[in-house]
């Protein structure tokens, strides 16, 4: 399984989720923070071949609205 290291936009930590394939992306998936437990959302983009995550928070204005 591969994971991706994303920065929580509430309190700035830096984590590993776990990413999706390649087949399943572009994708946007809500997730908890693993250091706060706020709410937030992932979206997963492929770069190279390399999954990247960049996270945002629910209330902010995403790539998808």
């Amino acid at each position: 399984m591969h994971s991706t290291t994303v920065i929580c936009p509430s309190c700035f930590q830096e984590f590993e989720v776990p990413a999706p394939s390649l087949s399943e992306i572009p994708c946007d998936v809500d997730y908890d923070c693993e250091v706060c437990c706020r709410p937030l959302r992932i979206l997963f983009e492929e770069d190279d071949g390399e999954i990247i995550g960049n996270a945002y928070g629910l209330g902010d204005s995403g790539p998808f609205g």
